[in-house]
């Protein structure tokens, strides 16, 4: 089932705030000052000049568009399994550091403060129902040699700041596949075909499908397909960075 974080008045979360940077003082995942408030993961001016962070994008890929319109022409003319994609930036630096450091620099404390940033993103740009937040799985090889899933991590902070529901277990990769970023464009999909199943049923649902980089779409695009398949009324992609 999936886990809904438990809900604090405003007020009670404010002063747990205030008491957190009274005796544990955060830092910026970037520029290293001092976080303030509700600051999370980056202080302003870095979460300001983020590059790509106030871009025109594409609703659905998440591409930059170089003209205002809903969609890009490829996804007029081909749309994918997923209806939207919510990125916080561009795969540039210094975010690229950061999305490094997380996924393979052991830094696992900086998945709080970028989910943070990441369910802020999302209500600003996605006013809609969400009713579950799922992860992006990793096979249970990948799992066991890097030690834990960094898309379960920001997950798990979204669903806690967005006060959704995660789901952890409604998605599977029942397949190993070979690193997508190794891969050339053409092989990316055929790499995972078969790779992904639902367990169960998500008649209606609205999912929030959360990864750290974004590039083809194939890994997201296969995991949309089959929370298609299960019933999913949309699935809005969050992820921390997009490729150009």
């Amino acid at each position: 089932m999936p886990l809904r974080p438990p809900l604090l008045p405003a007020h009670v979360s404010a002063r747990l705030h205030a008491l957190a940077d009274a005796w544990l003082p955060r830092a910026c995942g970037l520029c290293r000052g001092r976080l303030a408030g509700q600051e999370a993961g980056l202080c302003v001016h870095c979460l300001d000049h983020l590059p790509g962070r106030d871009s025109t994008r594409c609703r659905v890929c998440g591409l930059r568009a170089r003209r205002r319109a809903p969609q890009c022409d490829d996804c007029s003319a081909e749309p994918p399994a997923f209806d939207r994609t919510v990125a916080l930036a561009d795969y540039a630096p210094p975010l690229d550091r950061l999305v490094l450091a997380l996924k393979f620099g052991g830094q696992h404390g900086l998945a709080h403060g970028i989910g943070g940033l990441l369910a802020a993103r999302l209500a600003a740009l996605h006013p809609g129902p969400v009713d579950r937040i799922v992860p992006v799985p990793l096979s249970d090889a990948r799992l066991a040699a890097r030690g834990y899933n960094q898309a379960g991590a920001l997950a798990a902070a979204v669903a806690r700041r967005h006060r959704a529901p995660l789901d952890t277990t409604l998605l599977r990769r029942v397949r190993a596949t070979a690193a997508q970023s190794g891969l050339p464009l053409l092989r990316r999909h055929a790499n995972l075909s078969g790779a992904m199943r639902a367990t169960r049923p998500c008649a209606g649902a609205h999912i929030v499908l959360v990864d750290d980089v974004m590039t083809t779409g194939a890994t997201l695009s296969a995991c949309a397909a089959v929370l298609k398949d299960a019933g999913a009324a949309a699935v809005i992609n969050l992820v921390v960075a997009r490729t150009d």
